[in-house]
């Protein structure tokens, strides 16, 4: 009996780890077999969701909704925001991006264009001819070189296609005075431009006045080398004034800015490289650049114009300030120089006049002037005979302000010389 109690316990004890053992078993051949599986497939068989990944996120497609520009029919572009792949960046692949219109592969060219937050896929193609009022499918579908995927569907209403027109008025409503703000530039830099040129002017006039003889006639009067020395240092200021003149009239007024601009520094350079100098000299800015070319340009034109001036007055009012005592520069203050500041206005206020249109060549150098302004909106819409436009009719209307004020004082310096006389 002890026996049979004995052989049956062993029996079921036997039983038992039987049936324990063969889920174990089969659980550890389904691991081989996975694990064989993975062997030997590598990481084709790892599917891509494991992967720690962002894919591209579409934010907006065009054509869509109302284009105040119209659709041109052969370009569909993709604002999206890049897609991130276990923390690095995964760009768009253009070779695997599609585009479908009513369900049919549109055959573009793909072009992808990073901004850095956000990027811009650009489809181009055939021109589309579907008819105005027409609807057209389209889906997007976005492929990155890590394979995210990410797809979009829309319809767009084609709108009657609108002929260009030769001004856009649109444009100039909302920018001229955008435009017109750059006259508060402009009138600065021909006030103060002036103001220096008058000056610089009126220096260089008494330059070119300051020769009484020549060399040879000096020579035959006074036969004596130290009043031959002290005569060539009374010809330096002519000299000065000379080639000051010669100088800023013989080389255009756009290039006398782009050497103030962008060769000064070059020297500047230089002399801190060379000689340790100049260390404390600071480039010039674009104002500065143009305020000095402006006035030394009109300075050089204005100099002829004021050496006419003081020619232009008798010789007898000088020798009558003489007769009176008075010294040289007191009859060039007092008597001289009022009479040809008289004269000298007429011509003086056509230079104004025409500094006003020349300081538009400081946009080249960046200044926000009337003309730049006037590039700007132009290459914002690839338009840029309407801002132009606006431009003009800005300068137009500073000439004809100005030009009413110089006349009056024309005629007023005209009532005081007919009353003087």
């Amino acid at each position: 009996m002890n026996d049979r109690i004995g052989s049956g316990e062993h029996g079921r004890g036997r039983t038992l780890r039987s049936a324990l053992t063969r889920p174990a078993l089969v659980a550890v051949a389904a691991v081989l077999m996975l694990a064989a599986l993975l062997g030997a497939f590598g990481t084709v068989a790892i599917p891509q969701a494991l992967a720690s990944g962002t894919p591209p996120e579409i934010l907006k497609c065009t054509p869509q909704g109302t284009m105040s520009g119209g659709w041109t029919r052969d370009i569909v572009t993709v604002a999206y925001v890049p897609a991130k792949l276990d923390g690095k960046d995964d760009p768009i692949d253009p070779t695997r991006c599609r585009l479908a219109i009513d369900g049919e592969p549109a055959g573009a060219t793909v072009d992808d264009t990073p901004m850095g937050v956000s990027s811009f896929l650009t489809f181009s193609f055939p021109r589309v001819t579907t008819g105005s009022g027409e609807s057209l499918r389209f889906a997007v579908e976005l492929v990155t070189q890590g394979g995210q995927v990410a797809t979009n569907e829309w319809s767009f209403t084609v709108a009657e296609e609108k002929k260009p027109g030769l001004i856009n008025v649109a444009v100039a409503k909302k920018w001229w005075t955008f435009i017109a703000k750059g006259a508060y530039i402009t009138v600065y830099l021909t006030l103060i431009s002036m103001t220096l040129a008058s000056f610089f002017a009126l220096v260089a006039a008494l330059g070119r006045l300051s020769k009484t003889m020549t060399f040879k006639q000096a020579w035959r009067k006074h036969q004596s080398y130290a009043y031959m020395l002290s005569h060539t240092l009374r010809m330096i200021p002519y000299w000065l004034a000379t080639f000051y003149t010669s100088l800023f009239r013989g080389t255009p007024l756009l290039l006398q800015i782009f050497v103030v601009y962008a060769a000064i520094p070059t020297f500047i350079n230089y002399g801190r490289a060379r000689w340790q100098v100049f260390e404390s000299i600071p480039y010039p800015s674009a104002i500065v650049s143009g305020l000095a070319a402006l006035s030394l340009n009109y300075g050089a034109y204005l100099a002829e114009v004021f050496r006419a001036g003081i020619q232009s007055v008798p010789r007898g009012q000088t020798e009558a300030a003489w007769a009176l005592g008075l010294s040289g520069w007191q009859t060039e203050k007092r008597i001289v120089l009022p009479q040809a500041f008289k004269i000298v206005i007429p011509a003086v206020g056509n230079d104004f006049i025409a500094l006003i249109k020349d300081t538009s060549l400081v946009s080249t150098i960046g200044v926000m002037e009337i003309l730049k302004r006037a590039q700007l909106v132009g290459g914002r819409y690839y338009d840029y005979l309407t801002p132009l436009l606006v431009a003009a009719m800005v300068y137009w209307a500073l000439t004809i302000f100005f030009s009413f004020w110089q006349a009056k004082l024309e005629r007023r310096m005209e009532r005081d010389r007919a009353l003087a006389y």
